[in-house]
């Protein structure tokens, strides 16, 4: 039986072994990873070769030059409205050779000027649509220190009007090498978030042509990284080269608003006690949502203009998906038990970001708001993958329960049917018996009546019955298989079980126990050159739904092969052993207590009731 093989255990140890080994080498992965991922968010290449000009702006309204701001107290205008101009204007000091300007528009209509000459002009694309997420690179004339540099600036939308676009100055090299650098995280985003999509896609379709069940959670979670892969380019710097700034603005946006719906709708599958409250608000947010995206999109408004509409919905989400899942945690759902702190901390991460145009602040080179998604994405994902793992290994333990016990049945059925065909044979003894004694009688011999009688009683009393160490089946069959391997052995055992039928443990945990109890004794007794001095004593009892369990057997360590220095592997197997059972025990918030000496070797196990520790 393999249960009766340490062998097989480290086998399977070793596996599990290898599974987080592997764990390891992914997470390593993953921090490599990120800390690349955020030095180029906050290190770009080149950064030191390519200057934001940002303190030496002055600001003022067209219509009203008098009036002006210093930059190096506001970078915001809230008085300027809807295609309202107003212009920024520095003074350009330091010549660097065949210099840009990159210009980075937030929905925002941008006209150029070095002195009097137009360097660039967007206002001319005013008739087309709207103007989205701009970027352009400019040339500067040679010798343009000294000159002015003057910004016209303005918004058809009044969520973005006032807000100065984002200006940097270097040479063509570093320039591109800063936009590249910058696009960099995003790109890493979107390669991780995709391949776990198509990953995620087909272990589903695995899934459903294996058990014949689609698991409609992983495909939403599938879906929610796809969608996410997208979002993280399409509010990059680089494809603002690649797209229109219009198309550039309007994915952007539909791709924030698929985002939010396809998280909540995860958090949904996921959930139990709550689902159906939190169901009626993911309708009201796919409603609101969803009902914006499509008038955006069937009529002549236009989806920026609209998503402060959808941004006021997902602060609530925020709230109520955090109050939900920490509901949902209480009520012990281990998934939000292990991630609902997770979710809490980006959900008040996201509120601030969604709240942040109330505040005058729209505009920031790092794109937080994917990096907090993909945060949250890799945490559910790995705690899939541990809790596969888990569960896969708990599978495992009960078919190896399983097996163990069949074999157990089996070799008790095998003991069964020669007791019956004894108790048969007996049976037709018993009948001849007493036939050959009422022929005694009839003849009228009761001398040797009397003695048929006495050895008829002998026989009977000699017969031996099935023992049954207590009330428990399965402890009966492992004891019983021991007691049959130390009649092989010429070990003396002595098993004392008060046991009920139902155990405070369950039936596998309990198996695991006495088998690694038993084979570290019987493998140290058996050690032992003198038969005469191989002695096991067990004993279990259960008292007020704790179990207690004794098990010593004798050592003398100065006459066994131990000292031969053929057993060296016995220590290990010991530890092994002794770490299969403490195993045990912490999951039931028991104790493991080992007495040793040269005579003795003694293991006092203490275990409590059934709520044993739950692993995440």
């Amino acid at each position: 039986m393999k249960f009766f093989n340490n062998i097989h255990n480290k086998k399977t140890t070793n596996n599990l072994n290898t599974k987080w080994l592997f764990i390891i080498i992914l997470s390593s992965l993953f921090l490599i990873t990120t800390v690349y991922f955020f030095y180029y968010i906050f290190t770009p290449s080149d950064s030191g070769k390519v200057k934001e000009i940002k303190n030496s702006w002055v600001f003022y309204s067209k219509d009203d030059p008098e009036y002006r701001f210093d930059s190096q107290y506001i970078n915001y205008l809230p008085m300027v409205e809807r295609n309202e101009t107003f212009v920024m204007q520095t003074l350009l000091k330091d010549e660097i050779k065949e210099a840009n300007l990159v210009i980075r528009g937030n929905h925002q209509w941008i006209k150029v000027y070095l002195n009097d000459q137009i360097l660039y002009d967007r206002t001319t694309e005013k008739q087309q649509d709207g103007p989205g997420l701009s970027l352009a690179v400019v040339d500067l004339p040679p010798n343009y220190a000294g000159k002015n540099l003057k910004i016209e600036v303005s918004s058809p939308y009044e969520n973005y009007a006032g807000i100065p676009p984002k200006i940097y100055v270097g040479k063509t090299g570093p320039i591109i090498s800063f936009i590249f650098s910058q696009s960099i995280p995003q790109v890493v985003t979107m390669i991780i978030a995709i391949s776990l999509s198509i990953g995620m896609l087909f272990y589903a379709i695995f899934t459903l042509y294996k058990q014949k069940s689609l698991d409609l959670s992983l495909i939403i979670l599938s879906c929610f990284a796809l969608v996410l892969g997208f979002q993280s380019v399409s509010e990059d710097i680089l494809s603002g080269i690649l797209f229109e700034p219009f198309v550039h603005s309007t994915l952007s946006d539909i791709f924030n608003i698929l985002t939010s719906v396809f998280l909540v709708l995860y958090y949904l599958s996921r959930m139990i006690h709550y689902k159906k409250i939190y169901g009626l608000f993911c309708l009201f947010q796919l409603t609101v949502q969803l009902g914006v995206l499509f008038y955006a999109l069937l009529s002549s408004s236009e989806l920026t203009e609209l998503m402060p509409i959808v941004n006021g919905v997902s602060v609530i989400s925020t709230l109520v998906t955090s109050l939900v899942c920490v509901g949902e945690a209480y009520r012990n759902n281990r998934f939000f038990i292990a991630c609902t702190p997770w979710i809490v901390l980006i959900a008040i991460f996201h509120c601030m970001l969604y709240i942040q145009p109330a505040l005058g602040i729209y505009y920031s080179n790092i794109n937080w708001s994917t990096i907090l998604f993909m945060l949250i994405l890799v945490i559910i994902i790995g705690y899939n993958i541990i809790d596969y793992i888990t569960s896969f290994d708990k599978h495992q333990r009960t078919v190896n329960f399983l097996k163990t016990k069949s074999d157990l049945l089996e070799q008790h059925y095998d003991h069964l049917r020669d007791h019956i065909q004894e108790i048969s044979t007996l049976r037709f003894e018993l009948i001849q018996n007493m036939e050959n004694l009422a022929t005694l009688i009839e003849e009228d011999q009761p001398l040797k009546a009397q003695n048929y009688v006495q050895e008829i009683l002998t026989k009977a009393q000699n017969f031996e019955f099935i023992f049954s160490y207590s009330s428990h089946q399965l402890t009966n069959l492992i004891l019983a298989r021991y007691q049959e391997i130390a009649s092989k052995r010429n070990i003396k055992v002595q098993f004392q079980a008060d046991l009920p039928e139902v155990l405070p443990i369950n039936d596998d945990d309990l198996t695991q126990i006495l088998i690694h109890l038993l084979e570290h004794s019987f493998r140290e007794t058996h050690a032992i050159e003198d038969p005469v001095h191989r002695k096991i004593y067990l004993s279990m009892q259960e008292k007020e739904n704790q179990l207690f369990i004794r098990c010593e057997h004798s050592s003398n360590y100065e006459t066994n092969l131990f000292s031969e220095g053929i057993t060296e592997n016995f220590d290990e197997q010991e530890r092994f052993d002794l770490m299969m059972i403490q195993d045990v025990a912490e999951r039931y918030a028991g104790s493991l207590k080992q007495e040793k000496d040269n005579e003795v070797d003694r293991l006092i196990i203490h275990l409590t009731k059934r709520n044993q520790k739950k692993s995440i």
